[in-house]
């Protein structure tokens, strides 16, 4: 049994890292394909596209995995959005903006 599990763990780590390698060839196809012909780029090598890929990684999804760890789903900013919009009728009772979807 834990045999096993290991080499899951394992099996998952290659085909991660594999992926990691498709795809940093895959943007480096493309911008090698695009960049220089359109605004007269470099041409990047692999490793001018890992660095590109990992930049984009920090910028645009943050540092620390699991980030967003701390909700419990996705849509607490919905509740919060009715919360602070709330109107009150003529009654002087709290009726909302809108009802929530």
């Amino acid at each position: 049994m834990k045999t096993s599990n290991v080499l899951k763990f394992v099996g998952i780590g290659i085909i991660g890292i594999g992926i990691c390698i498709g795809v940093i060839f895959g943007v480096r196809a493309l911008w090698n394909w695009l960049i220089p012909e359109l605004f007269h780029g470099p041409v990047l090598t692999f490793w001018q596209t890992v660095g590109i890929f990992l930049l984009s990684k920090v910028l645009l999804a943050g540092v620390a995995p699991g980030a967003h760890h701390g909700k419990k789903n996705g849509k607490d900013w919905r509740k919060k959005y009715f919360e602070k919009h709330k109107q009150t009728d003529a009654g002087g009772q709290n009726v909302a903006a809108a009802e929530p979807v």
